[in-house]
Formats: C-alpha cells, structure tokens, sequence
C-alpha cells in the first residue's frame, strides 16, 4: 500500500508490523493509557499486542486504518493517527495518539489534519469527520478544536464510559484546511 502524507514536519504512513513495538511503548505509558485504554491503565503486553493486531487488521477489512506518524527529521515513530471506524463506531472518526514525550509539541493536530485531508479524499461521500473523546481529556479536546472539531452533543458509550462525540462538517472543514 502506497500512502504516504507529509506535513511540514511529518510523515504519516499504514502503519506496518515494523511498528509493533513503538505502538506497545507508547501505550505503556501511563499518561498514554489513563485515556486510550480501557482500564485507564497500562495493559498487559499480550493485550497491547492484540490490540495492534486489530489495526492493521482494520486496513485489511475496511481499506483504511491508523496511520504510523513518524518525524521527517529524525524518522522516529511518534505516534498513530488516521481514520478508524471498528464494528459498532458512531462514524469514521479521526483518531490519533501520541508518545507523551512528544506532547506539546502540535504533532497531534498537525498529523490529524494531514490525516482528515486523506479521508475527506478517499470518502467524496462523507459528510463529517468525528473524534470520539474521553470528557476529561482537556489535551485531545484542545487538538479536536485545532482540527475544526466542535463538541456535538453526542455521546457514544464504549467500555462502560460515557464519550463525547466532537466532530467536523466536511464543507466548513474543507474550506478552512481544504
């Protein structure tokens, strides 16, 4: 699969097996974790494995997925981000997760913005984006507003939580970022 998106800094790719460990590391972290994982903890490996197992499965079923965001500069994996829609999704949402020693840095909206130009592109017929957002994650909602992303008013129950549901329409995003 050729997709390769580049950014002023970044280069967002399919994520590949080559990935594995990075992806594990980053959601190991406990920063990471308190809002990507179900416990809102670190997983156990064997879990972690799984569940990057499922990503690229995503590619395999829906023709999309997460994408591996690595810097241009140095080639280091930072993170995922991309769209992703597994079995049960409120919509395909634009999802991202970066390594907390990269925070702060803007990867997040910078890769997701790249990311939800690819989606709006390969899906003509999409009317929105959404990002689904755990309510006390003041970082990912500060990236969803960045990104054009308001809060809808919608919640999507997932692993016993109550999410918000923020989300872009596809023709006031695209004349902002198009």
């Amino acid at each position: 699969m050729t997709i390769h998106i580049e950014t002023e800094r970044l280069i967002l790719r399919p994520m590949q097996p080559r990935d594995a460990e990075a992806h594990m590391e980053m959601m190991g972290d406990a920063n990471t974790a308190a809002f990507l994982s179900p416990t809102k903890k670190p997983q156990a490996r064997m879990d972690l494995w799984r569940q990057y197992a499922s990503y690229l499965g995503h590619w395999q079923i829906r023709g999309f997925g997460f994408m591996s965001v690595d810097e241009k500069e140095t080639g280091e994996w930072v993170g995922r981000v991309g769209p992703w829609m597994p079995e049960g999704w409120p919509g395909i949402e634009c999802g991202w997760g970066i390594k907390s020693e990269h925070w702060g840095k803007g990867y997040a909206p910078e890769a997701a913005i790249g990311a939800i130009k690819w989606t709006f592109d390969k899906f003509p017929e999409l009317s929105r984006i959404i990002s689904v957002i755990e309510p006390t994650n003041a970082n990912s909602q500060a990236v969803a507003r960045k990104i054009g992303e308001e809060k809808s008013g919608e919640i999507f129950e997932f692993w016993d939580y109550k999410l918000d549901i923020w989300a872009a329409e596809r023709n006031v995003w695209l004349e902002k970022f198009g």
